[in-house]
């Protein structure tokens, strides 16, 4: 399988690459500044210059690809124009290349921003629009919602709901790599949207419960 990993440079990406590329996968990394390419090839991966604000640049990268994964992020710099609109260029050009499976890393809360934290409603309601485009076109999507990011150890275990409650629950960025490797292996997570945090359930077995 090939995939494209959009946001490659990131924590999360990083530690995604690494993980696709254990498990075989053909993988290449999505990323905006050429200082950038040099760690993906040693990594293993193939290393595609694009910008998600370019959508002529986006349709060269997921060519004659299987699967992209966006885990990519403005750190709160540019909501409108890379958590929300990146993710719904990055979708439309998918489907128009007959990408067939796309996994979108959105965050907890996002299906209800008026529940999250007052200073992150703008992040969360950016990512909502682009969740609910996602779940519009019908491409085999999934929509991952996790906790609160932390740089702690990767445990290997989560748990899954429809939404917390607990402002406070938190994963590891390896735990979510994690989940987002086990995700494109596992038929169950297809058309799946989901909260999940650091929890006891082995990742691959929570997956496996889903629907």
């Amino acid at each position: 399988m090939k995939i494209l990993v959009a946001g490659a440079n990131g924590a999360i990406g990083q530690i995604l690459v690494d993980k696709l590329i254990e498990r075989g996968y053909e993988v290449a990394g999505m990323v905006r500044k050429e200082s950038q390419q040099d760690a993906l090839r040693k990594a293993g991966a193939e290393a595609v210059l694009a910008d998600l604000t370019d959508k002529e640049s986006l349709a060269k990268a997921v060519e004659q690809r299987d699967a992209v994964v966006f885990v990519a992020g403005s750190k709160g710099k540019a909501l409108e124009s890379v958590d929300r609109d990146g993710a719904i260029h990055l979708c439309d050009t998918a489907k128009n290349a007959d990408v067939p499976r796309f996994i979108l890393l959105s965050s907890i809360f996002a299906g209800r921003p008026e529940q999250g934290p007052e200073n992150l409603q703008p992040y969360l309601k950016a990512k909502l629009a682009a969740d609910v485009h996602m779940q519009k076109s019908g491409l085999d999507y999934t929509i991952l919602r996790p906790g609160a990011l932390k740089d702690t150890a990767e445990t290997g275990a989560i748990r899954i709901d429809d939404s917390f409650e607990d402002t406070d629950a938190e994963i590891s960025r390896a735990d979510v790599a994690e989940v987002i490797a086990a995700s494109l292996s596992e038929p169950k997570t297809i058309g799946a949207v989901f909260e999940f945090i650091a929890g006891d359930t082995p990742i691959d077995e929570a997956l496996a419960r889903l629907g």
